[in-house]
């Protein structure tokens, strides 16, 4: 499934996020993890019914988040698009999206200026139904006619780590429940492996038995909610705080999770 990371900082602000292997090295390795080596293969038509954009655009309603929303959306025709820290009302919009096509919507607005999910779609192609959004995530099922539901959760996870806590609470007992197909991707904000992040601290060893455990129990809810890393290709890191020299630090922070389904 195409998966795309977007940098608003940068001119050129998009990257083409597509799978590692085939899609008949996939389909095998999915028949493997289900017990159906001896099935006939899936077929793409059976899989792939949308393309999906998800994009942190840092502050949306300026002149230049404008014009590169449809840019991106002109490059690579996405049927649902959300959008993610906002940092402005949707109704600040006003008919923009309207425009574009994608005339339904779901929406969680900042709290001042932090935070803000938009989840938009085109009703003539596909057919979404939020259920339920909160300033973590928007949870929705997504219909299409001649295709299985499946389930879309679309995570901005909090920096705090109490906040994370309650999210993943939310996401095991949908994992418990859950018998569709089921993706949860974007900022999770935490990170699977140490490698994953890239630091200068100055108590090097505490440092990164900290980032250790982090890391471990990050890579325990994934196992507990029995999610898939999709990976993906592009930059190695997804995130960066921009500084320079030592005081840099940049992260992969953004991934795309399924189940078997």
């Amino acid at each position: 499934m195409p998966w795309r990371q977007v940098n608003a900082r940068q001119d050129l602000h998009y990257i083409s996020m597509t799978p590692s292997k085939t899609m008949k090295e996939n389909y095998k390795a999915i028949r493997g993890y289900l017990g159906l080596e001896n099935q006939e293969p899936l077929l793409a038509q059976q899989i792939l019914s949308m393309d999906l954009l998800i994009w942190n655009c840092k502050g949306a309603g300026n002149q230049r988040f404008k014009r590169n929303l449809k840019e991106l959306v002109q490059i690579h025709k996405p049927e649902l698009m959300v959008i993610m820290e906002t940092k402005v009302e949707f109704k600040s919009m006003g008919m923009f999206f309207n425009y574009m096509e994608f005339t339904a919507s779901g929406h969680v607005d900042p709290i001042g200026r932090s935070g803000g999910i938009w989840m938009l779609w085109n009703p003539n192609v596909v057919n979404v139904r939020v259920v339920e959004p909160s300033s973590q995530q928007i949870t929705a099922t997504i219909s299409r006619q001649d295709f299985p539901d499946w389930l879309l959760l679309a995570v901005y996870a909090s920096p705090n780590s109490a906040k994370r806590d309650d999210l993943w609470a939310q996401l095991e007992t949908i994992a418990q429940h859950i018998e569709e197909p089921w993706l949860v991707a974007r900022d999770f904000n935490d990170f699977t492996a140490p490698t994953n992040k890239r630091s200068f601290h100055t108590s090097q060893q505490q440092h990164l038995s900290q980032e250790q455990r982090r890391s471990r129990k990050f890579t325990e809810r994934i196992d507990s909610c029995k999610l898939i890393d999709l990976g993906c290709t592009g930059p190695q890191m997804t995130w960066s705080n921009n500084r320079k020299n030592r005081a840099n630090t940049i992260v992969r922070l953004d991934k795309a999770l399924c189940n078997t389904k």
